[in-house]
């Protein structure tokens, strides 16, 4: 069938996986695939189909800043605590500790605070983005053409709103009755449905088959994995191809694509920044509203890299499980957590493959395992497009962070191969990343999720 190495290497690509790749590029793209490019901030940047007039606070003359830490003098996690004293709201502060850097958005007043503040810990930066409010308006949400797209039709090279992306899903089940089903596992708190679609040939009432689970848009201004999550989806009912039907024939694809239906849409229509869902509490201040979905799993609960502060962005909730959207994913996976072999939790920014944990050094007894199929992913996306990413820990890699999904998904469930993947772009751009790398990000990751299957499934003596 397809020559795949069964004993993976984690430095160098077997001669059979240049082949599935190529046999891949060939099957979907005619051999060539889009590379991305380093844009100039005036580069690649279009309007949003659907989207409304934008009512976020104005944000001019905030800068997004990249704090230079020190090796061996200064911790990110340190740094990111000095920076935090410094700002109003936590709306921009991403960390990596394996590069020593921290990202940061700044108002005027806090900009100027925290660079003589920086000056006298003899921390360097840089400026990332000059100016927020001209990137979101001018640049990253300029309006298209309302003649340029058909009314209806879904754009798949586009960022897409919620609704959009319900008709869609409703559509494509519609439409293949033999392989798609969609089924509600949650309701958020502003009502709107938590969708998990099915993807496999023949496909049965119940999953019955090895799954592969895929979410995105845990945090809503994430918009570059909703669209990559979308974008598979389009790959398996749309992009015909042997190693595809071979693929739905040995797996169930199953994808939320936007976990955080509620911060998505307060994304399009109010605060294009915004990452937590909407669930109120007790503040009356609206910027600490809701919960960081990605800090509420039940393992190693409220530990490092959790907030009890309402307004902070990484703000764990109540308790485990608290939110809507959290104990819908939870209860799907428990029910069917005998047939999860990979689950894969798409983020942005950073290229970034990362396997738990998130709480600790710690790691799973087959971190050897999670390690050997995330090279082949890895490996397959820089050898077909050139895109280059880092794979380690979540804890050594980004920052620490407890009560994740991943860890969850490992530590309580099991799940033998699990994965949170940080997307393109490493910080110019950010969560601002340009409309036009839509589509070379999705089909640059399919390649590496499609590889890492085949590698599993040749594993595993799936293929026929």
């Amino acid at each position: 069938h397809y020559f795949i190495q069964s004993n993976l290497s984690m430095h160098n690509v077997c001669n059979g996986l240049a082949l599935v790749v190529l046999l891949i590029l060939q099957a979907s793209q005619g051999g060539s695939l889009p590379r991305r490019s380093a844009q100039s901030d005036d580069q690649g940047y279009q309007g949003y189909q659907g989207y409304q007039e934008y009512k976020s606070n104005d944000r001019t003359g905030y800068q997004v800043l990249r704090i230079h830490a020190q090796e061996g003098q200064q911790d990110v996690t340190e740094v990111m605590e000095l920076v935090k004293r410094h700002l109003r709201e936590e709306e921009w502060l991403e960390g990596n500790k394996l590069h020593n850097y921290v990202d940061v958005m700044v108002s005027p007043e806090e900009g100027e605070q925290l660079k003589r503040t920086l000056r006298d810990a003899s921390l360097s930066h840089s400026v990332l983005i000059e100016d927020v409010e001209e990137r979101i308006q001018l640049r990253h949400l300029s309006k298209r053409d309302t003649n340029s797209s058909v009314p209806g039709q879904f754009d798949y090279g586009k960022f897409n709103t919620f609704e959009s992306i319900e008709e869609e899903l409703q559509r494509i089940e519609e439409e293949n009755p033999d392989m798609a089903r969609l089924t509600v596992i949650g309701t958020t708190h502003e009502g709107r449905s938590v969708y998990l679609l099915r993807l496999t040939h023949n496909i049965t009432e119940t999953p019955e088959k090895p799954v592969i689970l895929i979410d995105a848009g845990i945090h809503a201004r994430e918009w570059i994995s909703v669209s990559t999550a979308v974008h598979m989806i389009q790959e398996l009912t749309s992009k015909q191809s042997a190693i595809k039907s071979d693929l739905l024939d040995a797996f169930e694809f199953e994808f939320i694509p936007v976990l955080n239906p509620d911060g998505y849409v307060e994304t399009w229509t109010g605060d294009r920044m915004w990452r937590k869902n909407k669930a109120p509490n007790n503040e009356s201040r609206p910027w600490c509203v809701g919960v960081d979905l990605n800090r509420n799993w039940a393992f190693q609960w409220g530990g490092e890299g959790t907030s009890t502060n309402h307004c902070a962005q990484d703000y764990r909730g109540e308790s485990a499980f608290s939110e809507n959207e959290t104990v819908g994913a939870r209860d799907w996976v428990e029910k069917y957590r005998d047939l999860i072999q990979v689950y894969i939790n798409f983020h942005a920014y950073g290229q970034l493959w990362m396997t738990p944990f998130g709480y600790s050094v710690a790691t799973p007894t087959n971190e050897l395992e999670m390690i050997q199929y995330g090279q082949v992913a890895i490996d397959a996306i820089e050898m077909a497009s050139g895109t280059v990413y880092i794979l380690g820990p979540v804890y050594t890699t980004i920052y620490p962070a407890s009560s994740i999904s991943i860890d969850w998904m490992s530590g309580s469930q099991k799940i033998p191969v699990v994965f949170t993947v940080e997307l393109p772009d490493k910080g110019a751009h950010g969560f601002l990343i340009a409309e036009d790398q839509v589509t070379p990000v999705g089909m640059e990751t399919w390649i590496g999720v499609e590889t890492m299957a085949l590698q599993l499934a040749n594993n595993k003596k799936l293929l026929r």
